[in-house]
Formats: C-alpha cells, sequence, structure tokens
C-alpha cells in the first residue's frame, strides 16, 4: 500500500497543507495540533498525519497520528499508526504506540490487524510492559479464522499467551466491533468459581494498557465520542455502589438479584433458569435483552442531564488475559446508560446506547444503534470488581463473557468531582 501512495504522491500532483490551533478546556489545560494530508489518484488515494500535545492541572499529553487509505479495482485499503504519551502530575506515565489496517477485496473478503505496545510506569518508578498483536480474515460467504498473541512483563514476573479461533462469526460491518465477536456454538453459560474470576480478572488489570483513555487528552484525540457534560476530566473513571445506583435510579436496593452467569443464570436444553425457575426460552430471553437495550437507543437523554458514572470495564472473551475491548458506561435517573466502546487496538471510539429494566434490574446494551449484537449484566454485577456478561448474537446465539472493572492507579492527585 506505501508504493501505491507513493506512486500517486509522485505521479498524481499530491498537495499537502499544514496548520495548528491552540485551544483550552477540561478544566483549564491548553493544547496544540498540527496537521497535514495529501490526496491523489490510482484510482483513489489519500493520507494524513496529525499531532497533538497539551496539559491540564491533572497532568501532559502528547501524540501522533498517520493514516493511509487506497482503493482501486473494486478493492480498498487502509492503515494507520500512532504514539501516545499521557504523564500525570504525581509523575506516572503511560506511552502507547502501534499499527492497524484494514483490506476489503472486490468480492466481499475482509481482513484486518494490529500491534499495541504500552508501558505504564507508576509514580514510584515501578514499569509494567504489555504488547499484542491480532488479526482476522473474513471471506466472503462469512468464514472467519484469526488469533492473537500477547506478552506482559512487570516488577512480578512475565506472561505470554496465544489464542485461536475460526467459525462463522463476523456478519459484515467490522468498523463498529472490530475485535469483539460471538465464540461458535448456540446458547450456553458456563460456572465460574469466585476464585476464578479474582485470579482472571488480576492477569487483565496487570496487563491492563489504557490508563490514558477518557481523559482531557484522549477526549481532544477523539472528537465525538460520549461524555457528560459538567464531568471533570478522569470522572469516567469513578463508579458507585449498589446502593448509591439504586437509590439514584429508584430501584430496591434490598436482596437485588444476581445475574451471575453460568451459577443462577443458566442455560439448559433451550431454557433459561435463574435461581432454578424457568425464565423462558433462550431465543425469548435474548429478545427481552434486546427490548431493553432498543429502549436506549430511542429515548432521549442528553449529555446535559444529569448521569452517574458506572465505570470502566475491560471486556474479555474466551480464555484471554488481556483486553483491548474496553466500555465506559454511565446512567441516568431513568436507567437510560450511555457511554463509549473504545477499541485499543484499533483506536477507535462507538457510543453505547442502552438501559436498565428497573423490575428485572438487568442492564442492557448496544455498540452503535445496532440490534444484532446485544450485551447484558445485572445492575448489580455491574457494581462489583468483575462480572460475568452475556453477548446476544440475534436470537441465535449467545456468549458468555467477563467484565473486568479498572481502576486509576493511585495518586497524590485528589481524585476528579464532577
Amino acid at each position: 500500500m506505501k508504493h501505491v501512495l507513493l506512486f500517486t504522491f509522485v505521479s498524481a500532483g499530491a498537495f499537502a497543507a499544514v496548520n495548528e490551533v491552540s485551544g483550552r478546556g477540561y478544566g483549564g489545560g491548553g493544547a496544540s495540533f498540527s496537521h497535514s494530508s495529501y490526496s491523489g489518484g490510482f484510482e483513489h488515494s489519500s493520507g494524513s498525519f496529525n499531532s497533538f500535545s497539551g496539559g491540564d492541572r491533572y497532568g501532559s499529553y502528547s501524540g501522533s497520528r498517520t493514516t493511509e487509505a487506497a482503493s482501486g479495482w473494486g478493492g480498498r485499503a487502509a492503515g494507520t499508526s500512532y504514539d501516545h504519551t499521557w504523564s500525570d502530575a504525581a509523575g506516572a506515565s503511560v506511552t502507547t504506540s502501534g499499527s492497524r489496517g484494514v483490506a476489503e477485496s472486490r468480492y466481499g473478503g475482509v481482513a484486518a490487524g494490529g500491534t499495541r505496545d504500552t508501558t505504564v510506569t507508576t509514580a514510584s518508578g515501578k514499569t509494567y510492559t504489555a504488547d499484542r498483536s491480532a488479526g482476522v480474515a473474513a471471506g466472503a460467504g462469512g468464514r472467519t479464522v484469526g488469533g492473537a498473541s500477547s506478552t506482559v512483563d512487570g516488577v512480578h514476573g512475565s506472561a505470554s499467551w496465544n489464542s485461536a479461533f475460526s467459525g462463522n462469526r463476523y456478519t459484515g460491518d467490522m468498523s463498529h466491533y472490530s475485535s469483539v465477536y460471538g465464540a461458535g456454538g448456540v446458547h450456553s453459560t458456563a460456572y465460574w468459581s469466585g476464585g476464578y474470576m479474582t485470579t482472571r480478572a488480576g492477569y487483565v488489570r496487570t496487563g491492563f494498557g489504557y490508563y490514558g483513555t477518557f481523559n482531557a487528552g484522549w477526549y481532544t484525540a477523539h472528537p465525538g465520542c460520549w461524555v457528560a457534560a459538567g464531568w471533570a476530566p478522569g470522572f469516567a473513571w469513578n463508579f458507585a455502589t449498589y446502593p448509591v445506583i439504586a437509590t439514584y435510579c429508584s430501584i430496591p436496593a434490598i436482596n437485588p438479584p444476581n445475574y451471575d452467569y453460568g451459577s443462577t443464570v443458566v442455560y439448559q436444553d433451550n431454557t433459561v433458569y435463574m435461581d432454578g425457575q424457568p425464565q423462558g426460552t433462550a431465543q425469548q430471553y435474548a429478545d427481552q435483552a434486546t427490548a431493553i437495550a432498543t429502549q436506549g437507543q430511542t429515548a432521549t437523554a442528553a449529555p446535559t442531564e444529569d448521569w452517574k458514572p458506572l465505570g470502566v470495564y475491560a471486556l474479555v472473551q474466551g480464555d484471554e488475559k488481556t483486553s483491548n475491548n474496553i466500555f465506559q458506561l454511565a446512567v441516568n435517573k431513568d436507567g437510560i446508560i450511555r457511554g463509549n466502546y473504545y477499541d485499543g487496538l484499533m483506536d477507535t471510539t462507538t457510543d453505547v446506547y442502552g438501559s436498565v429494566d428497573k423490575k428485572t434490574q438487568r442492564a442492557a446494551w448496544t455498540i452503535g444503534k445496532k440490534k444484532d449484537r446485544v450485551f447484558e449484566a445485572g445492575v448489580y454485577n455491574l457494581t462489583q470488581p468483575q462480572c460475568s456478561c452475556l453477548l446476544h448474537l440475534g436470537a441465535q446465539k449467545t456468549d458468555q463473557m467477563m467484565l473486568v472493572r479498572v481502576e486509576q492507579p493511585k495518586t497524590n492527585t485528589p481524585p476528579a468531582t464532577p
């Protein structure tokens, strides 16, 4: 692709434009940006370079991003590389760099892949590193194969693992879901003990490389993401206990239903049971989740309303011990859910829409306003350090996953308040 773009630049008479702007916001921070771009033929190609830097009273940030795209002979391809650094007032820092690309053939096949390297240094001088590479390819008929490898190094040693998959997983529009997919099979749940979930969540938190998200610099670099008006930088990382959420949303705070999938909620012979009582067929249960999420999609809920953060969650599936799939969720008093889905590998964001059914206390949400993939978890469970969740792929398949709540590293900086 680089040869195509170079050819375009030389032979098609491409041009470049550079400009700089400065701005302030998010609590008195300043920022600067630079941008250049070019475009040309063969048949179509374009490229751009962006850099940004700035700071506020919570820390400083800088970074750059380069993108390239080309299309011709019925196919198209795009790629990008990036380098971001964020430092807080206490001396902690996070540096991330990586690249990603996607290509689509004229016959409907799609392939995507990317790499990411992250280094986290705490205020006390401890350093953690993590790297991940992954790829996926989907043929025109829907058959999908892919794999990933990850390595984490820290003060207590290092760990590495690999994974691979195949099956009919993607049904189109990969940009919305990137690496979020459902495992093969139909409707199923699996028992996870508390010890297993705690241990697995520990791996996820140790290898987490996205502490630089949902702050002033990140919002600047990702325009258009959802953010509640009046929230201070970093306030999205806050979370509330169940009694606080129950009172806020006017739902009973005593004896909350526990949606512990694989334990209190299980699938057996196409029937869903909760605490041993049948709740309907698997299809009916999925349809209920879709209806709850759809209510949130159609609700009018402006960012200027009062919102309470539920937290930031890393989503893991299968035997994964690291995550590039991040949910930032918030709820208003009517039980409407908003937030962001962040794909760390692709460095893309999509708004989240959903709601809480106040009678059953099931929370369901979607990435964007599509309905073919619906996530659900119990309200009580979302207030816990980690919980199981379900991903409904239409009414035909259900996959069990895990949400791991992630908190910002402790520093001497006072917690953000709205």
